[in-house]
């Protein structure tokens, strides 16, 4: 029995392993208001927005510190979630957050300082696994980020430590991508590495550019992001589209998935990608397809801004859906070659059970008949003793 208990174990936790990434940033605005137990469930990564880096020094670190404190809400839903919990990573910069950024990194310096404060933080806080790095300026120092995580990963390596993941962002068009694909380093006594090698997921803010008809994140800007990515030579496991939890609109103030949701309910099961508004949006349908454009093209996966958009209630959730989508590209569907649902899992565990049972009824069956025990009874006992007085 204790085999079946360690086959169903195994069974679960590859029905929750996930080939494709999904990536969730949480800014720190919506700490107090997320659900954390299905943010934990839904994601392989999770990105707490932000520190800032300032010339002074590192700032909201205490803010950081709060949200994983023990007994905090996230701190609770990771140890229940277990060895199923995602990688927590915290952000640097970001949209209004990234003032001295620049600075900061032109200096060898300030980025000195920058490194060593990172490598406290991620000391200071075990269930960190990483750091997110969003240069969120005009004209990003691409060199100066790569030579900065260079210096990260070379301190933690000369530790012995587990090496943390590093992701970055970038704004989705040629220029960006054109801007560090042919950068490398070269570390001493080490290969040439290029500026990709240093991140494991770069992610792809698809979103921040609308198209003639007032589109984010259209199925043609990714297409043509992977396209662009593809023909710099850049590796696609490295790669993560965008993907928006708010709607749009030429001229208006975007609004939250949630917003345009409860104002009208009706464009959950509608289909459509516009409200009566003209506010367009990436609905359920569109991010599932978004997944299964990343495991055609062989990219590392989605990442999502930002989780406290999202409709609370399951009818209706961006990330439940991208979630149920990603989980189904992971080693059974590629192996069996169909979704592999929990009724499958179901089916497959009685007939498992079905068959051990069987094998045991078999093997007491085969056995030879045991020898009649002895009747005991007071006649008997006292045969024994004369027997042993005899004796």
């Amino acid at each position: 029995m204790a085999g079946v208990l360690r086959t169903a174990a195994l069974m679960a936790l590859v029905q929750r392993v996930c080939a494709i990434a999904v990536v969730g940033y949480v800014p720190d605005y919506r700490f107090n208001s997320i659900d954390w137990r299905k943010a934990v469930a839904r994601t392989t990564h999770l990105i707490l927005f932000s520190v800032e880096p300032k010339v002074d020094g590192l700032q909201n670190l205490d803010t950081i510190r709060g949200i994983l404190r023990p007994q905090s809400a996230l701190s609770v839903a990771l140890e229940q979630a277990g060895a199923d919990a995602p990688k927590v990573l915290v952000s640097v910069g970001g949209a209004g957050r990234s003032a001295d950024f620049g600075q900061v990194l032109g200096s060898k310096k300030s980025r000195k300082r920058l490194a060593k404060q990172l490598l406290s933080l991620l000391q200071e806080l075990p269930q960190l696994s990483g750091l997110d790095f969003d240069v969120e300026v005009q004209n990003p120092d691409w060199l100066n980020l790569a030579k900065l995580v260079l210096m990260l990963r070379t301190a933690i390596g000369s530790r012995g430590g587990e090496m943390p993941v590093m992701t970055m962002t970038f704004h989705a068009l040629s220029a960006a991508m054109k801007g560090f694909a042919p950068l490398t380093l070269k570390p001493q006594d080490s290969e040439e590495k290029r500026f990709v090698d240093l991140f494991d997921m770069c992610h792809a803010m698809t979103y921040t550019v609308m198209d003639q008809q007032g589109r984010h994140a259209s199925e043609k800007m990714d297409t043509d992001v992977v396209e662009a990515w593809a023909k710099l030579g850049l590796p696609a496991e490295r790669l993560t589209l965008g993907i928006p939890l708010f709607a749009v609109k030429n001229g208006a103030v975007p609004a939250t998935y949630q917003e345009i949701v409860t104002q009208e309910p009706s464009i959950i099961s509608s289909g459509q990608e516009r409200t009566k508004e003209g506010f367009f949006f990436v609905n359920a349908a569109s991010a599932a397809k978004k997944v299964q454009l990343a495991e055609e093209r062989g990219i590392a996966g989605l990442m999502i801004w930002e989780l406290g958009q999202d409709v609370l209630e399951d009818h209706g959730n961006i990330l439940r859906e991208v979630w149920n989508a990603a989980k189904n590209k992971g080693f059974l569907h590629r192996l069996l070659g169909f979704s592999f649902k929990e009724d499958h899992l179901f089916s497959f565990l009685t007939v498992l059970m079905g068959g051990y049972y069987f094998l045991k009824v078999m093997q007491l069956a085969m056995k030879p008949s045991p020898k009649p025990l002895k009747q005991f009874s007071e006649e008997t006992e006292e045969t024994e003793e004369t027997e042993a007085k005899t004796d």
